[in-house]
């Protein structure tokens, strides 16, 4: 497994919005939110782990509150992009006795990524 890692050290050397980073991928990310840390180590982790042609990857991060607004504090978020995947890890939870909710990937999601100055 891979564990991707990051502590949130703010001081003068810290990135602030407006400021383009590359990624392992090479591609580039504006900073819109300094609270982005944990979102930019998955992405490089995520380019990381694909090196290795895994059958599966499964993520399990806290990168957002605004699920547990969505779901409420008894459902975990699921996001996918292979049904089969989908599929097992909601029929699993299911028999677990665990609450998970499929939420949608709609392509106009891509729009909010688009940035002027970055690929993203």
């Amino acid at each position: 497994g891979v564990a991707a890692c990051v502590e949130n050290m703010p001081d003068g050397g810290a990135f602030r919005p407006g400021d383009i980073v590359t990624g392992m991928t090479g591609k580039t990310a504006e900073i819109i939110s300094t609270d982005a840390e944990g979102r930019l180590v998955l992405a490089d982790a995520l380019a990381y782990v694909a090196r290795y042609n895994p059958a599966a990857v499964v993520d399990l991060a806290t990168l957002t509150g605004a699920v547990g607004v969505a779901l409420g504090p008894h459902a975990a978020g699921l996001f996918a992009n292979d049904d089969a995947l989908k599929d097992a890890l909601l029929a699993a939870a299911d028999q677990s006795g665990e609450r998970l909710w499929h939420l949608p990937l709609y392509d106009e999601y891509l729009d909010t990524i688009k940035s002027d100055m970055a690929e993203v």
